[in-house]
């Protein structure tokens, strides 16, 4: 699947894999390229009942992972791991790092869809990128559906 990868900042849509993904998306109302898992996960203390919507495309010659979280059937945020044919290439040492090139690039993209700052604040939530323990480089977007992650 190739769809045109774009963050609305006026808004907080994010359109990729098929998809626009807003505060009224429903996990549901996803393609069938989406894998769902369904699980309760520990929020501030208490379990919650979510679902784990993912799906890869490309974008131009760039691969895209994209993960959307669906809280009380309420979609609450986005990531999305970006790699460039370049990082594909490298064996899993290298690749491992390069987290920093990474993390830029990952910078960059924002940047190029108007997100100046990293992290970023807006009236419909927050976007920014972020690594992992595990050194995986991702751009979050967490909308205003999202409690925990906007205080």
């Amino acid at each position: 699947m190739n769809t045109a990868l774009h963050l609305d900042t006026t808004n907080g849509c994010l359109s990729a894999a098929g998809v626009v993904a807003c505060t009224d998306t429903r996990a549901d109302s996803l393609p069938d390229s989406f894998a769902r898992t369904a699980q309760a996960v520990l929020v501030e203390g208490r379990l919650v009942d979510c679902v784990f919507a993912r799906a890869t495309t490309t974008s131009g010659d760039m691969a895209v992972q994209l993960m959307l979280r669906f809280e009380e059937l309420l979609l609450v945020s986005c990531s999305l791991t970006l790699t460039t044919p370049a990082l594909r290439k490298l064996e899993e040492a290298d690749f491992y790092g390069s987290v920093d090139q990474r993390y830029r690039f990952h910078e960059r993209w924002l940047a190029s869809m108007g997100v100046s700052r990293n992290p970023a604040a807006f009236p419909w939530g927050r976007a920014g990128v972020a690594r992992d323990r595990s050194d995986n480089v991702y751009i979050y977007i967490h909308n205003r559906n999202n409690r925990w992650a906007l205080r």
